[in-house]
């Protein structure tokens, strides 16, 4: 199927989607900036443990030892919260 628009149609549609696409984009874009800060929070806390971890492990304090893997525990196995962003 082949349409011929003329450029004033053209000019008018651009008049009128580009801004609504740009603002859906823009939107999108900040979701997306969202969900990389909320992984990003994550993976610190992620990091933080395992450095708790990885030092009583050296000194080998084993009541330190337990209490890091059990915050290790309850950060990589907490629900992402993905539902609520949308």
């Amino acid at each position: 199927m082949n349409v011929n628009v003329n450029r004033a149609d053209r000019d008018r549609v651009g008049k009128l989607m580009g801004p609504l696409s740009l603002y859906k984009r823009v939107i999108a874009l900040e979701k997306e900036v969202q969900e990389s800060r909320r992984l990003n929070q994550r993976l610190s806390d992620v990091i933080d443990v395992i450095t708790e971890v990885l030092v009583p492990a050296v000194d080998r304090d084993d009541e330190r030892m337990r209490a890091a893997l059990t915050r290790l525990e309850v950060v990589v196995k907490a629900p992402a919260p993905e539902a609520a962003l949308d």
